[in-house]
């Protein structure tokens, strides 16, 4: 599942290439997680800067997958994550908190994020799918589901405390469950909310699919999957592992192994369907493309019970993704990806010299500085200077200077070159594999 919501939408050429990748590496399901960037006919004013993906364009795509053995399986989120709607005043009355809210993490939110659980709510997800889904041969939908933030703190406020915030939440997926089945799909759904309350699962009616998402090397996969398993949704649930490479300039390499071998272990131990590796781009998606190549590859392996050493790692990466260009760059690239685990992470998932590079100086030396100290850092250092970048992708030498930039932060040193440089580059890079929607946001952050 690649998100394509997150600034950065690929181009064709470019999901052409991944589809490639996926069918070598034996992949059945593809997934292009959307919040605002198919073009819908009538909400231009959602999807007008981005470069949306276009009817016409899935399904080209859903006949590429097809004639290798690709399903493409329509992914819309249809309740949390729905602030590219409800910031335009056409949509305020659907959320639950139209005039903002307090984010757990974030702080304060100038729009919604979430609907208000209602049938108008209904009735407007409804029309999406009615345009979505012809586009598309695949029978199943994943309408998303996850992290609902302000639920209860806005308009639903009084059911919430009559009845319970997963209560309220569980109706509402159920509605969106009847209209995923009226129009002939099966549903797939974020399972974070229903695991608050594992005494809930078994209400789910029993044709849905919930996917089990987590990131981290101790993610609750064992727990989850057991209760989902027992619920009566063995052989009909997914997991769903990251690709650790979202808030990163180069991946946490070793992260992401560690996290799609639990996923993989304990999904294969409990009966789960499949495993949906997820690729996110919060924040912006300033990761480099290619920090996507190893978890493929690696999350590929795991659910045939395989492991792969660095060196078979690097040669599959220099094998499919380069394979008219010099050796190395699957070396250079695994060496990137082990920078992270250097260093603490400030909070997952995030890679500490990522943070740095984005930090004011406040955020700097009270929530970054104090996870390290100059031991580590100059540690890091070296093991930049060591990666072998001449004659290479162009983008890994930028991972490097974006990471070296994070690191001088830290270390207190001048930069040793410019930001304007930098997001130069970044731009360039960008529009190799990516088109322009987007772009303007994401080098805004970089800016400053």
């Amino acid at each position: 599942m690649l998100d394509i919501s997150r600034n950065r939408v690929p181009t064709m050429a470019t999901l052409r290439q991944l589809i490639d990748a996926l069918h070598a590496l034996r992949y059945n399901e593809l997934q292009l997680y959307t919040e605002h960037t198919f073009a819908y006919a009538d909400h231009e004013t959602v999807w007008g800067k981005a470069s949306p993906i276009t009817a016409e364009e899935i399904r080209e795509l859903d006949t590429y997958c097809a004639d290798r053995g690709i399903e493409l399986v329509p992914n819309q989120n249809s309740f949390g994550h729905m602030e590219r709607w409800l910031r335009h005043a056409a949509y305020k009355p659907l959320a639950e908190c139209p005039d903002g809210f307090e984010h757990p993490f974030s702080g304060w939110r100038e729009f919604g994020s979430t609907l208000y659980p209602d049938a108008r709510s209904a009735d407007f997800v409804d029309g999406l799918y009615a345009e979505l889904l012809p586009n598309f041969t695949s029978k199943q939908l994943h309408i998303g589901g996850d992290e609902p933030w302000e639920l209860g703190k806005g308009r639903s406020e009084a059911r919430v405390e009559r009845e319970g915030k997963h209560r309220v939440y569980l109706d509402f997926m159920k509605q969106l469950f009847a209209l995923t089945e009226s129009h002939g799909q099966t549903a797939q759904f974020w399972a974070d909310i229903i695991m608050e309350r594992p005494d809930l699962v078994p209400e789910l009616p029993k044709s849905v699919i919930p996917v089990i998402w987590g990131y981290e090397a101790d993610s609750p996969f064992a727990e989850q999957c057991r209760i989902v398993a027992e619920a009566g949704f063995r052989d009909q649930f997914y997991v769903a592992p990251g690709a650790g490479n979202w808030n990163s300039f180069s991946g946490r390499l070793g992260l992401a192994e560690a996290n799609i071998q639990l996923a993989a272990k304990q999904g294969h131990a409990h009966g789960a369907r499949g495993l949906l590796l997820t690729a996110w781009g919060d924040n912006g998606h300033h990761q480099p493309w290619f920090t996507l190549y190893p978890p493929l590859i690696l999350a590929a392996a795991a659910t045939h019970g395989q492991s792969l050493s660095e060196d078979q790692l690097a040669e599959e990466i220099d094998t499919l993704f380069y394979p008219d260009e010099p050796a190395g760059h699957g070396a250079a690239i695994c060496a990137l990806g082990r920078i992270d685990s250097v260093l603490t992470q400030p909070a997952p998932p995030n890679s500490l010299l990522h943070s740095a590079f984005f930090a004011s100086e406040a955020e700097l030396d009270e929530a970054i500085l104090t996870l390290t100290n100059e031991a580590e850092l100059k540690q890091c250092a070296q093991a930049l200077d060591a990666i072998p970048v001449a004659g290479l992708d162009p983008e890994v030498a930028l991972a490097v200077r974006l990471n070296r930039a994070g690191l001088e932060r830290c270390l207190g040193q001048a930069p040793s070159e410019a930001r304007a440089t930098l997001t130069e580059d970044f731009t360039t890079q960008w529009r190799r594999h990516s088109r322009e929607g987007g772009l303007a946001q994401s080098l805004a952050r970089m800016r400053g």
